[in-house]
């Protein structure tokens, strides 16, 4: 009995800790926080969201005269990985993986002068990774 009560307690936190990487299927929209990641279920490619690296955008309730970019860095593992990866552009943005394209389709929360600085935590990055090459 304390074994298995042992197994479900290590399976609880590694789940509340992001240590198990979730599965999403090629062409299924998905969303990370920092620092987690989830494998693209039929290939051998998994994609982490690690953090941003800088947040510029224009906030909602500003006006502004540049509209801004966010750094966001990803961890791509696959067979071609050749590092992190820095996404320094407007959203979306598409980062090619030998035959995959991992598309970065939206950082929230938006910046708002309202909310005030948003922590490094909150942020959540919408992606959906497809074929680059047709099979």
């Amino acid at each position: 009995m304390k074994y298995w009560l042992s197994i479900a307690v290590a399976a609880l936190i590694a789940g509340c800790f992001g240590l198990d990487p979730t599965e999403i299927p090629l062409g299924e929209e998905f969303e990370l926080a920092p620092n987690q990641s989830t494998r693209i279920v039929g290939t051998d490619l998994t994609v982490g969201f690690r953090r941003v690296v800088g947040d510029t955008r224009c906030p909602l309730d500003a006006v502004c005269v540049v509209e801004g970019k966010a750094g966001i860095e990803l961890g791509i593992f696959g067979p071609a990985t050749q590092g992190p990866v820095l996404i320094d552009a407007g959203l979306p943005a598409t980062v090619t993986e030998g035959r995959y394209a991992i598309e970065a389709l939206d950082l929230r929360p938006y910046p708002a002068l309202v909310r005030g600085i948003i922590r490094p935590e909150d942020y959540r990055l919408r992606l959906v990774v497809n074929l680059a090459i047709p099979q």
